[in-house]
Order: structure tokens, then sequence, then C-alpha cells
């Protein structure tokens, strides 16, 4: 439904936009029903103990802020921790990698739903599911006793040196930067759709969608050279740092990316974005070995900053389009259109759409400080009259 409130429409626009390249709700469930299949596989065959093979997911399909590939011939990421429960001391790198690999290999062929196929990668095991808009990276870990009982402890590249991690921990932080909104959201969502209980993966917070948004920037931004993007750990966690705890989506956003450059911290000329669950991990430890990579982040989010900054500038649906599409690309901006364009076109045809007077932002007629709009396009042109 239009809104007379340029600010309530520009967020709708916004969470329209963000929305078409959030991960569908069908697609997210059968992602789910796949590592939920292998981690119940796995657990039977390593033995009567379920936590002795367990499965769980980590990153972005955790956190609620994947976001849909840029190329229409990529996929989802859908990122897995397999924690074998055994001290790191009775395994190498090399073994554990290849345990799990044994383990996913007889997985795959027992002919599981999906008809997965496995690839090995430098760190993990993917699982690829012909004619799904997704794959599973598997991440073989071990527990880490010194960081229980949620740490872990993850193979490198190099399959020579134990990294730490904690998925689960920083998804509680996470979740815990937002929450009096995202409850607020749940229970409005749960109201609306008369339900009791509204799975976490509807509720999309101001917070979730920022995080979308700069992940999208990033990500047609650095199109050319997706080798140096700046880390979605990175984003995610300076944006949570930054979140304001209230106010509009678009007022969010411009609130967060503000504030994250600031919260990189400078430690004995090292560039610092510390694990906020394990405060000795630096997520920014790989800029030392790639130059560059500090001014690379610090330019991308100068970027950012004015391309957001112009949305809010604009005056007219077109234009403001035209920014949302510089910034998220084509296609959200021209599915947004499309469905403004039918509302637009209601109201029009009502004589109840209007511009507000001294802001120029579309709106559906409400006061006397509104002016009727020609009739338009919304590639800028105004159609010939009959």
């Amino acid at each position: 439904m239009l809104t007379s409130d340029p600010t309530l429409l520009l967020d709708e626009l916004l969470a329209t936009s963000i929305a078409d390249f959030d991960v569908p709700f069908d697609v997210y469930q059968r992602a789910v029903a796949r590592y939920e299949a292998l981690g119940n596989w796995l657990a039977g065959h390593w033995g009567h103990d379920p936590a002795d093979g367990l499965i769980y997911p980590q990153g972005s399909i955790r956190l609620g802020t994947m976001v849909a590939p840029v190329t229409d011939d990529a996929q989802y990421d859908v990122d897995l921790v397999c924690r074998r429960d055994i001290p790191k001391e009775s395994t190498t790198q090399k073994e554990l990698k290849a345990d799990v690999g044994g383990g996913v290999a007889l997985f795959v062929a027992s002919g599981p739903e999906g008809d997965p196929r496995q690839h090995e990668g430098k760190r993990c095991w993917t699982l690829d599911y012909p004619g799904e808009p997704f794959h599973m990276d598997v991440l073989p870990a071990v527990p880490d006793l010194e960081a229980a009982p949620n740490g872990i402890l993850l193979t490198d590249r190099e399959l020579v040196r134990w990294q730490q991690s904690n998925p689960v921990d920083f998804a509680t932080w996470f979740y815990a930067q937002m929450e009096r909104e995202f409850a607020e959201r749940r229970a409005i969502l749960a109201k609306q759709m008369v339900v009791e209980d509204v799975p976490a993966w509807y509720v999309k917070t101001t917070l979730q969608r920022s995080v979308q948004a700069l992940k999208r920037h990033r990500d047609i931004h650095f199109a050319d050279t997706p080798e140096d993007r700046p880390a979605s750990i990175i984003i995610t966690t300076l944006a949570a740092r930054a979140y304001p705890g209230t106010g509009s989506l678009y007022e969010v956003l411009l609130a967060v990316m503000a504030r994250m450059p600031g919260l990189v911290e400078r430690r004995d000329g090292v560039w610092w974005v510390a694990n906020p669950v394990q405060p000795k991990e630096n997520f920014a430890d790989r800029w030392r070995r790639k130059p560059d990579s500090d001014e690379r982040f610090f330019s991308w989010m100068a970027h950012a900053q004015a391309d957001f900054a112009e949305i809010g500038e604009e005056r007219g649906l077109d234009r403001v389009l035209g920014k949302v599409a510089k910034s998220f690309g084509e296609g959200p901006a021209r599915r947004a259109a499309t469905k403004f364009g039918v509302e637009l076109r209601d109201a029009r045809d009502a004589r109840r759409l209007g511009m507000a007077a001294g802001s120029g932002t579309l709106g559906a007629l409400a006061t006397k400080a509104t002016r009727p709009v020609r009739r338009h396009t919304f590639h800028g042109n105004t159609p010939e009259r009959p």
C-alpha cells in the first residue's frame, strides 16, 4: 500500500529491492532439508552419539543475511561446519579432512534426495545439487577445549595450522545486537499471520537488511575483481557494532555506513576487526598478507556511502530507482519498479497520487500539500497525449 510519508515510501522501496536478492524461502527450506539429511546420516555413520558427527550452519544462512549472486550462473553458498568430537591431538588437519570427506562420500553413495555430487576444495568438501540454485560447503572441525562449549578448530588452507572459530556464539552475539527490533518485528508478523510462532527466517530487521544491502553493493563494486572483496564477516561484524538500534531502514543503513570505518582499529601498525566472541581473533588478519586490502575496503566504504546517500537525495521515483539500480543492480530495481508501477497506476487512476510539496517524493495524496502527478513511465519519459 502506498504511503504519504516519504521516509516510509523510501523504506518500502529499499526493502522491496533488497528482498529481491534475498534467498527465497522455498530455496532456504530445501537447503535446510539437505544439510539436515547430511547431518543425520553422518551421525549414524560415526556412532551412536549424534554429537560425534554434528553438522550445523554458519555464516549468512545462520544470520539471515544471504544474498543472491550477482551473475545468473552463480549459486548461493550454504556454509556448514562438520564437527568431529575428537581431540585435536588424535588427528592431523589432513587426516581430519580425509575423515570428513570419506563420510560425505558414503553419504553421496547412499543415494540421498537431490542426488548430490561431491567436490574437494582447499579447506572443505562441496556438495553440488543438480537443478538447485545452491551448493553446500562442508568445513571439517574439532572442538576447541579452550573455548568450550561452542569453540571449534578449523584447518587452514595448507592443512598445517589450526584456526579458531565460533560461529554459534557469533550468531548469538549478532542476534543480541538487534534483540529488541527482532522481537518487535516477530510479534507484528505473528499478529498479521495469525500464528503463535513465526520462523526466525521470516523476520528481517533493519540490521539484517543493511548487511544484505552492503554485501550486494560490494559484490557489484568488485564484480571484475571478486578476489579483492572485503570479507562478509568483516562487513557483518562492523555493521552489527555500528547498528544504532532504532530508526527506519534507510536511516539505519546510513548510520551503519557512517560508523563502520571508524570501528576498524589500528593496533601496533596492524588493522584489527576483532571477533566479538573471541577477541584474540582478528578478522582483518588477511589484510597483512594481501597488500592494499585496507585501501580497497575504505575506498569501497566511501563509494557505498556516496551511492546510498544519493538514493535519498533524488526526487521522483524514476530517479530514485536509477540510483537503486546503481547500488543493487538492474534486476532488483526493475522488479521493484514493476511492483510500485502497479500501485502507482492504481493510485493515479483514482486521482490519489501526488508529489509531496517541497520534497518531490512520490506518495499517496493525503493533504492539501500535494499536487497531481502527470502520467509517466519508469524511464523518465512522459507519454505523448493521444
